[in-house]
């Protein structure tokens, strides 16, 4: 056990030991005279006292002597510097080995390597060292706990294989992080193990490592990084008569190839080989390959583009799923006098985007029949309302999923009355904000499906001027989802049956507003026509680090994983999730997993996977910075003055030193005094004694 002192210079202290010492020694008796009228009648007595010039009371001298010393100490500030007495660690390091498994360690050679790095950093500690595993990818995984057990730390590793997902190196170091604040080591260590992706360093900048704790990687790049990718999948359908085709264009991207390379590129359809295509790559550059147009079924089809494999053969492939129809049918019904150019700006913006397309059939009376709503997604009425004799069909058409959206202007504001055929709203009249240089939009529900789009960018909305709109009264149970800054209501909602009713008094021409001339309008639009028509904008693929939303009209659903795993997802309050784990296409069923899929989704590998450029090293230690004092544990050794404040011995010093006192005060109370003893008289001899016989 190791002692040591924080101010050792009240040591010196310790002379004043001899203080009770010379006390004991140079203590005399004070005799007490007492008058007595004569001696003539006492017998003289020899008496015979105590050596004053020695010490008579050892136990209080040591008492004295305890207490002089041990407030000498507790000045002095003793801390125990042992380990084991202090209540440390006697393990000597703590090591979290970061090891990445995203879809770039698939690079000929990169993963072996990768395996032998990390299985010589577990071999290389030594007894009572610990050790810790941590696998990532755009997520961090904790494959064991820090352990002393080597062996399970290498089985561990053994399980691992790349995976076809992204990199994300902060989620890691924040795992690591927490793994050694909750067992702080003297000697701390986190090895990242990786080819240092410049992708995946997004999000290290900024974070906290406990002072101490040291980070450390160890490259396994390939030194030659040559890689050719599919980045992009374009696909529409197409009609050659009364054929279906599908023409598909791929988007091949090259990085640092040695020279020009001839490869083969296949278009898989539903698992079939449909078309292929010779081309020729760029050592650096995007090549577009243009396959010819391939018949393709109505239903959802599932594509594969596909190239000869290089040294990362996992983003050699792309998958995609073309929906069941790319277009989105709207009906836009206005009146024939006057109206003609007023919904221009409306046409041109949804006439612009694919996926899905936007058709648009010009009507100058609703769709009355099923057959023709039935072919229909949404109608949208242009200043106008429905006929009488319509309003039955179009509630039915609502009721099973249809969408309805009626945008009004100077017309229908100049209608009055409570009864007015599918509107929830009372008009009254037009509100004139010219003299003000128009109004704005406030209390958007910027959380709203509608609003989408503008989620990241909520001013894109406050920026338009509306010059004219009409005023309305709510006359119904309808859902307000922006206002002017009148407070007039602007954009409404009502749901009826699976369907929805919108109502727009936001003017949509550049004659009332400025909105047709503002970035915002484009989204907007496409976003009213596809969540009222019930449709989102459908991607030919997601990422492998999304989830799946599977309709809620899929009762019981199973999914059919890419590797063949049949999966049983849980419903919540959201709804119900498949996390994507795996690149590859997702099938979905209902009840069980045979007939005809309800529902297909394609998972890719993000693209910046194929970017193999690595970072270098000290932009990893430059991102990551040391805590600041007092944010958290630190692994580091502590000090001498942390140790001491720690133990708080001079508190038990004190505590001691009083005890001490109060023990030899009661002993010091019975007083010390010379004892006097009798002893038989011995009377002085005669001189005939001491005369010879």
């Amino acid at each position: 056990m190791g002692i040591g002192f924080l101010v050792p210079a009240f040591l010196a202290g310790l002379a004043a030991l001899a203080i009770p010492l010379l006390m004991h020694l140079r203590h005399r008796d004070k005799d007490r005279p007492y008058r007595f009228p004569s001696l003539m009648f006492l017998e003289q007595l020899p008496i015979r006292t105590s050596q004053r010039q020695r010490i008579t009371d050892w136990p209080l001298l040591l008492l004295r002597a305890l207490a002089v010393a041990a407030l000498v100490f507790a000045f002095a500030r003793p801390v125990l510097t042992d380990r084991a007495a202090t209540g440390g660690d006697t393990r000597r390091k703590a090591v979290v080995v970061v090891i990445d498994r995203s879809l770039s360690m698939g690079y000929d050679g990169v993963w072996p390597r990768a395996l032998d790095s990390a299985r010589a950093v577990v071999n290389a500690l030594g007894t009572g060292d610990r050790v810790g595993v941590v696998a990532y990818d755009d997520a961090s995984e904790v494959l064991q706990r820090m352990s002393d057990d080597k062996s399970q730390a290498l089985a561990a590793l053994s399980t691992l294989t790349p995976m076809s997902r992204g990199t994300r190196l902060a989620p890691a170091l924040r795992t690591a992080r927490q793994m050694l604040l909750d067992a702080p080591f003297a000697a701390a260590e986190i090895i990242v193990i990786s080819d240092l992706q410049r992708a995946g360093a997004a999000g290290i900048a900024g974070i906290d490592l406990p002072a101490g704790v040291k980070l450390r990687s160890i490259p396994v790049g390939a030194a030659v990084r040559a890689n050719s990718a599919v980045r992009v999948i374009e696909a529409r359908r197409v009609r050659d008569g009364t054929r279906s085709l599908l023409a598909v264009k791929a988007r091949v991207q090259s990085h640092e190839l040695p020279a020009a390379r001839m490869v083969k590129a296949r278009l898989t359809v539903n698992g079939r080989d449909a078309a292929a295509s010779d081309v020729s790559l760029q050592p650096d550059g995007e090549t577009v390959v243009t396959f010819a147009p391939v018949p393709a079924p109505d239903d959802a089809v599932a594509l594969l583009v596909s190239l000869e494999p290089d040294a990362l053969m996992a983003d050699d492939t792309l998958h995609a799923v073309v929906p069941r129809d790319d277009a989105v049918r709207m009906a836009l019904v206005s009146p024939s006098e006057g109206a003609a150019g007023e919904a221009l700006f409306l046409e041109r913006a949804l006439a612009i985007g694919a996926a899905p397309a936007i058709q648009i059939d010009r009507l100058a009376s609703a769709p009355v029949s099923r057959e023709a709503l039935a072919r229909t997604s949404l109608v949208v009425f242009w200043d106008m309302l429905p006929s009488a004799s319509s309003v039955a069909a179009l509630q039915e058409y609502m009721t099973t999923g249809g969408g309805i959206v009626i945008a009004a202007g100077s017309r229908l504001a100049a209608q009055r009355g409570d009864n007015l055929p599918l509107l929830p709203v009372r008009m009254s009249g037009l509100s004139d904000r010219l003299a003000d240089r128009g109004g704005t939009l406030r209390d958007v529900r910027i959380e709203h499906p509608l609003f989408t789009p503008f989620r990241e960018v909520p001013d894109a909305l406050s920026s338009v001027r509306f010059l004219r709109y009409p005023r309305v009264d709510l006359v119904g149970s309808v859902d307000v989802l922006a206002r002017f800054d009148d407070g007039l209501p602007a954009v409404l909602e009502q749901r009826i049956g699976e369907g929805r009713l919108v109502v727009l008094t936001v003017p949509l021409d550049a004659q009332r507003s400025d909105f047709p001339l503002q970035p915002a309008f484009l989204p907007f639009v496409r976003q009213l026509v596809l969540h009222t028509s019930g449709r989102d904008a459908v991607p030919l693929w997601r990422a492998t680090s999304e989830s799946w939303s599977l309709a809620p009209s899929v009762n019981d659903p199973v999914v059919r994983a890419p590797n063949g795993t049949l999966l049983r997802p849980r419903a919540d309050s959201l709804g119900t999730a498949v996390p994507l784990a795996d690149a590859g296409v997702y099938e979905a069923f209902a009840v069980s997993a045979t007939g005809s899929a309800v529902g297909r989704v394609a998972a890719n590998a993000p693209a910046s996977e194929s970017e193999l450029t690595p970072m270098d090293t000290t932009e990893l230690l430059l991102g990551v910075r040391d805590a600041e004092p007092g944010t958290m544990a630190s692994n580091a050794p502590p000090t001498t003055a942390e140790l001491e404040r720690r133990q708080n011995p001079w508190r038990v010093l004190l505590i001691m030193v009083a005890l001490v006192l109060v023990i030899e005060t009661i002993m010091a109370t019975r007083g010390w005094r010379a004892v006097a003893r009798r002893v038989r008289a011995v009377p002085p001899a005669s001189a005939s004694d001491r005369s010879p016989t």
